[in-house]
């Protein structure tokens, strides 16, 4: 039993012990010093928690006193320290004081969810008696009942169960959690026994409420004016452990809290937008001084407006000590200022820990949906630790208003305010206007060895929120071949709600042949919103092996020729659904599907000669993101001839995403030439072409007659975008990269021949089910750090970059490939997030990756992923 579990069990033991997590700011920053400087778990810390029970002596006490002193500015002596061992007394020596009042009321989010684990027998009328008696101790739980709206219990097992409690998120805060698994396991026990708890002291009445804060949060530069109302969506994203442990490390050499960093992160980003030199920020935090609230269910905290001035390009070291002033001196407040609804708003929280007996039923918080301010967009950080108290990664939540913000841009913003904290660890005494995200560079290698667009950093997003919120700007707009955005996202709200009512959604397959343009629009938006996987097909191939499909979504041609899949539900649209007229809206929400939308699912399979592949999201976002604000892409040609395949489908999801119109010209057009298709373009405006082939001819028409075309090409393992521009100049779009390498796995030199891979936003998750294929093709990307790529796709070709910049692909492998090597020898790599490769044991690994199996032959690591990797 290692140090920490015996601390815990002494604690646990404490007679008559009721445990509660620190009340206030200062109360959480006294907490987490005294684990630190114990080496313990926060978890084992509480409110009342004595220093010296917990194994403090002397030369600890000086520790933690050298570390307050760091943190504040000052510290008591030490015998106050004796005189005050927990923190709740220490904390008041530090000059905490009871807020004045909490609030402002309202919140960001309709509702909040409290998940608890519940292991052991469990006895449901005690529950249900429970229950009850929490509703007459907490006002936010008098309609939390089994069988009530917004109460779920779900057996796990005989011995394990879920118990969600959905609440008003206005009724809670970010600090409920714990006591809500307390009560519980206090008033089951008390049921199981055939007693009853009494309700104690309404805690409510402490502390008075403020209806409306004194100081408006910075908004964010360019966004809708708003208070945070309106409809919401919410992005995600994770900081992993590494980052997480080094962001921990800063702080603690600067005097700061992670949360200091964050918000010194998120200042310096805002600035660099042009929001102004005063940046202002909504920050909740408890306000639970006394015993009563800290052990009560309900909407105690406060949401302080913290303010800090960025004047002067100052050091990122310089932004946290005005940071650190800044939130110190409102945490010691009583009355500091009150932000107002809208803005931004910035929480972090450190995830509820603990577990909680009652007559053989232990009571564990899990991962819950916190509510969070009203704003335009607010983010909920939630700090983990491993059971040795060490960094555990932090999950990252943006909850934004739609009509201020949109989706794209939280998940910009977010991915740009995690740069601005990798930045600042290497260089903590840059200024901040150099910190921020520099997406205009050139990817690493090109022009050395590499044939790259601009780098590019994707936000996590799904095909269906940038979809909804390109509708939500302009419903208007027209979008394909006569019909505008709310008329292709009515027609696909109501095919996604079939699709969702077959059981379609995250984890299937819904294959389709629709051969209509309007048609597959319509289609393959129905399996976006629905969260399904869309597999595009032409029905004379028929279902790939390996592939089960759930659904299977025809025209009548396809079903004629299209056989007979097992276990697959048949829909056929008929043309007479095109001319259906479509009005008002349906949108397939969260609760509708089988589990929620995210940004990591599949969203289109496709095949090639090694597999069925897997495609996520990234190069249909990858369009949205490099779409210009105010337009001015022209119109996407529909070239496809027959049904579309998996490169059309992305092409065609990623103009809808983007607001680019797609036009589709009379069937008769392609068999009169290259020269008509090319005119009816330019009478289009078109400048991209989804479909039709290699058409070479065209491509090398339009460049010609100084016409700038952009194609996809490639496999749908390495799909590229390729612009070509008049003249001779041709490049890749923004994201998307090639690399000629050597046996070494670097550049190779203007001219010369090397290995041919594909990097950026168009490398596809792998091959479904073959993870030795999948780990052999799929290697570490060397230079995809600019991007956030983490892997690139081995062709098995060789290239050669012109001196002029020209890629020239050969049709050989290239003879020095190493990994086509027979006498070479290979480790298997993993990056930590489930993906393993191959890579040359010759070569240092890259960045982010470890080896996990030490040097062999080819076939033998082959051997290795298959046996221990999971497929893609």
């Amino acid at each position: 039993m290692s140090l920490s579990d015996l601390i815990e069990q002494q604690v646990l033991a404490r007679p008559g012990a009721i445990r509660t997590q620190p009340g206030t700011p200062v109360q959480e920053i006294v907490r987490d010093l005294f684990a630190e400087v114990l080496g313990v778990p926060r978890r084992v810390v509480d409110a009342d928690a004595d220093f010296f029970r917990l194994g403090g002596h002397s030369l600890a006490a000086a520790r933690l006193l050298s570390r307050v002193r760091q943190i504040f500015g000052t510290a008591p002596d030490c015998r106050a320290l004796y005189e005050a061992p927990t923190p709740v007394r220490f904390a008041r020596l530090l000059g905490d004081r009871p807020a004045a009042a909490t609030g402002p009321v309202g919140s960001g989010t309709d509702s909040a969810v409290l998940p608890l684990r519940l292991r052991g027998r469990l006895d449901r009328g005690a529950l249900q008696e429970a229950l009850a008696d929490l509703g007459r101790r907490h006002e936010a739980l008098r309609n939390s009942l089994l069988g009530t709206a917004g109460t779920r219990l779900v057996e796990l097992s005989p011995q394990e169960h879920l118990l969600e409690l959905s609440v008003p998120a206005a009724d809670v805060d970010q600090w409920s959690q714990l006591p809500l698994a307390a009560d519980l396991a206090l008033a089951y026990g008390v049921r199981v026994k055939g007693g009853s708890i009494r309700p104690p002291a309404a805690a409510h009445g402490e502390v008075p409420r403020a209806r409306w804060g004194e100081t408006a949060p910075t908004p964010l530069p360019g966004a809708g004016e708003g208070a945070g109302e309106g409809p919401r969506g919410e992005v995600e994203a994770r900081i992993g452990a590494s980052l997480h442990a080094r962001l921990t490390r800063l702080a603690a050499g600067h005097g700061v809290t992670l949360f200091m960093v964050v918000h010194a992160a998120l200042a310096a980003l805002l600035a660099g937008l042009g929001a102004g030199a005063r940046i202002t920020v909504a920050a909740p935090v408890p306000a639970r001084d006394s015993g009563a609230l800290r052990r009560a269910v309900g909407p105690y905290g406060r949401v302080l407006a913290l303010t800090v001035d960025t004047s002067g390009d100052p050091e990122f070291a310089e932004l946290l000590e005005r940071v650190r002033a800044a939130c110190l001196s409102a945490y010691r407040d009583g009355q500091a200022p009150l932000a107002q609804p809208g803005g931004v708003a910035l929480t972090v929280v450190q995830q509820a820990e603990g577990v909680y007996e009652g007559a053989g039923l232990s009571v564990r918080p899990e991962p819950a949906r916190l509510p969070c301010p009203r704003a335009g967009l607010a983010w909920t950080l939630v700090e983990r630790q491993d059971a040795a108290g060490a960094p555990a990664g932090i999950d990252v939540t943006a909850v934004f208003a739609t009509d201020e913000v949109g989706e794209a841009v939280a998940a910009s913003l977010t991915g740009q305010l995690v740069s601005v904290l990798e930045s600042a660890l290497d260089d903590a005494a840059g200024r901040i206007g150099g910190l921020l995200p520099g997406l205009a560079g050139v990817a690493a290698g090109a022009g050395d060895g590499g044939w790259a667009g601009e780098a590019l950093r994707l936000p996590r997003a799904t095909v269906a929120g940038l979809f909804a919120e390109r509708v939500g700007r302009d419903p208007g707009r027209p979008a394909l071949a006569g019909a505008d955005r709310a008329e292709l996202d009515a027609r696909s709200d109501l095919l996604a709600h079939v699709l969702v009512e077959h059981g379609a959604g995250p984890g299937s397959v819904v294959a389709t042949a629709v051969a209509s343009p309007a048609g597959f629009a319509v289609a393959a938006l129905a399996v976006a919103k629905a969260g399904a996987a869309c597999l595009p097909l032409d029905p004379a191939g028929g279902v790939p092996e390996g592939v089960r499909p759930l659904v299977l979504l025809l025209d009548e041609a396809a079903d004629r020729v299209l056989p007979a899949v097992a276990g697959a539900v048949r829909l056929v649209r008929t043309p007479a659904a095109d001319r259906l007229t479509a009005g008002g809206r349906w949108p397939v929400r969260d609760r509708d599907r089988v589990r929620p939308l995210s940004a990591e699912d599949p969203v289109v399979l496709g095949t090639s000669g090694d597999g069925v592949v897997v495609v996520g999201a990234e190069p249909v976002v990858a369009e949205a993101v490099t779409a210009p604000a105010s337009g001015g892409r022209g119109a996407a040609a529909w070239l496809v001839v027959g049904y579309p395949d998996a490169d059309a489908t992305l092409g065609l999801l990623g103009a809808l995403v983007s607001g680019t119109p797609v036009v589709v010209p009379e069937p008769a057009l392609r068999s009169r030439g290259a020269d008509a298709v090319l005119r009816w373009m330019r009478e289009q405006d078109a400048r991209s072409v989804l479909g039709g082939g290699a058409d070479r001819e065209l491509v090398a028409l339009a460049r010609a007659e100084g016409l700038a075309l952009a194609k996809s090409g490639g496999t749908v393992e390495g799909r590229l975008v390729v612009e070509h521009g008049p003249g001779a100049r041709t490049r890749p779009a923004r994201g998307c990269r090639v690399y000629v390498l050597d046996a070494a796995m670097r550049p190779v030199a203007p001219g010369a021949t090397g290995a041919l891979y594909v990097g950026g936003v168009g490398v596809a998750r792998g091959y479904a089910g073959l993870p030795g294929a999948t780990g052999e093709r799929f290697v570490p990307d060397p230079f995809g750090g600019a991007s956030g790529a983490v892997r690139m796709w081995r062709t098995g070709r060789s290239a050669r970059l012109e001196a002029g910049g020209q890629l020239r692909v050969l049709d050989e492998p290239w003879e020095g490939d190493p990994y086509t090597d027979a006498t070479g020898t290979f480790v298997v790599v993993s990056d930590g997030r489930g993906h393993d490769a191959l890579w040359p044991a010759a070569v240092a690994v890259p960045s982010g990756w470890r080896a996990t199996h030490a040097a062999d032959a080819y076939d033998l690591c082959v051997d290795r992923l298959n046996a221990g990797s999971r497929a893609e």
